[in-house]
């Protein structure tokens, strides 16, 4: 049993259970079978009233005296007026005379004989001494209140039903706390960091309180670690951008002056330049991204357009490669959304599969509609990815193997770009290793009422 509330859920209900349990017998020795003294007066009392009423009622010529006498159900006692050993009023009850007898040598006319099965109780009328009530019922244990036959259902439902209501109540407030910082580390693990949990702690015991102020500030700092992390990205950046303007000016103008042998080294320059521009331009989109941004403008995208324009323009680099691209299920369906994040979101991933895929192979697109759900599939033949660095294909800068990712011309930041932008559209993402060899991955966009 791993859960908190469980446990104390059951703890408590046993803690009650055993405490009923304490009681009952608490109960049972203190209400033994053997009369007290106020126990001996009122039911004796309660029998010569019965008595006294079935006689007045006979003297009276009404009807329906002998039902005073009576059980009213199978505890209640039985009652006969006898006077001198015999039946006057009533049904007989065997061993009545004998314990008569005793009530009038008694000297406050009272005579109880309890036995293993019943019990009989004697009374002298005080409004006509030569009468006598017998009172025969069955003996009272004293776990009555407990083994009721007629209500004993209803007793332990209610006894469960009580306890097991209180125990519910007790444990939801004692493990509220726990639910409360386990909500808060599940929304930070997801990339939440404004969230706080000092103040929903507020009444809660004191080591619970500080690990809650002690989780606002490790949130609030990993939180100031990340902004700086990212602006400290954002502005190397821009501030790269200017030289490399720069330079790639210079390079035009020693281009002209410099003899044609040389041309190879400059057209080398020239791309890693483009390379080197085209990093920090990933670089801005995904700090834009990771600081929420993206969504100001949005419209109505046709998702099945957008890919299948995606899969013309990889079909030429995928060409050069040996390799091609092709689309196979193209369900019809758009998106409110921001078409250039959704293009490079998809393109990232066509362009990937294009560059591990095998010479000779084709990379397969699948665009699915169904239950609100646009659900983009992107296969190719590659080697595929070991299953522990599956999650750890959307890191920035993450290679699963370093010499052949750079060999295959990737930045390491188009996947992370991918991620996030699908994020930012309310979506997921999904890579896995297919079944026959190669990756899939798999992007999944809510596309609302209008899709």
């Amino acid at each position: 049993m791993k859960s908190l509330f469980l446990r104390l859920l059951v703890s408590l209900w046993l803690a009650m259970a055993l405490l009923v349990g304490l009681l009952a017998v608490i109960h049972g020795w203190a209400f033994s079978a053997e009369p007290s003294g106020l126990r001996r007066r009122l039911n004796t009392r309660s029998v010569e009233l019965r008595a006294e009423g079935a006689l007045a009622c006979a003297r009276d010529g009404l009807p329906g005296c002998e039902q005073r006498l009576a059980p009213l159900d199978p505890r209640d006692q039985r009652v006969a007026v006898y006077r001198a050993g015999a039946l006057v009023m009533g049904e007989p009850i065997e061993g009545a005379p004998l314990v008569e007898d005793r009530a009038r040598r008694s000297a406050d006319g009272i005579a109880i004989e309890v036995g293993q099965e019943r019990e009989l109780v004697a009374v002298v009328l005080r409004r006509d001494p030569a009468l006598a009530a017998v009172a025969a019922g069955p003996v009272r244990s004293p776990w009555m209140f407990f083994i009721v036959p007629e209500t004993l259902p209803q007793r332990l439902l209610a006894i469960v039903a009580v306890t097991g209501l209180v125990a519910v109540l007790l444990a939801r407030y004692l493990s509220r706390p726990i639910r409360i910082l386990r909500g808060a580390t599940q929304r930070m693990a997801a990339g939440d960091l404004s969230v706080r949990v000092a103040q929903k702690l507020a009444g809660a015991d004191g080591e619970t309180l500080a690990l809650g102020r002690d989780m606002d500030r490790m949130a609030e700092r990993i939180d100031e670690l990340l902004e700086t992390q990212r602006r400290l990205l954002r502005d190397v950046s821009h501030e790269l951008r200017s030289p490399l303007a720069r330079l790639n000016i210079a390079l035009e103008l020693v281009r002209r002056r410099s003899p044609p042998d040389v041309e190879p080294a400059f057209d080398r320059i020239e791309r890693e330049t483009e390379r080197l521009n085209g990093m920090i331009g990933e670089l801005l989109t995904l700090s834009r991204l990771e600081s929420g941004r993206g969504m100001e403008r949005t419209e109505r995208v046709d998702l099945t357009a957008l890919l299948e324009q995606l899969v013309d323009d990889a079909a030429f680099e995928a060409e050069q490669r040996g390799c091609s691209v092709e689309l196979g299920a193209r369900d019809a369906c758009s998106l409110d959304g921001n078409e250039e994040l959704l293009r490079r979101a998809i393109e990232n991933v066509v362009r990937n599969a294009v560059r591990f895929t095998e010479p000779g192979t084709a990379v397969r697109v699948d665009l699915e509609c169904s239950g609100g759900t646009a659900e983009v599939r992107v296969r190719d033949r590659g080697p595929g990815v070991p299953e522990g660095a599956l999650g750890d294909l959307w890191k920035p800068f993450y290679r699963v193997d370093d010499h052949r990712a750079r060999g295959a011309g990737g930045t390491g930041i188009g996947l992370a770009i991918t991620q996030r932008a699908v994020r930012i559209h309310g979506g997921e993402v999904e890579a896995r290793n297919a079944d026959g060899g190669g990756l899939e991955v798999a992007l999944r966009l809510p596309i609302g009422a209008g899709g």
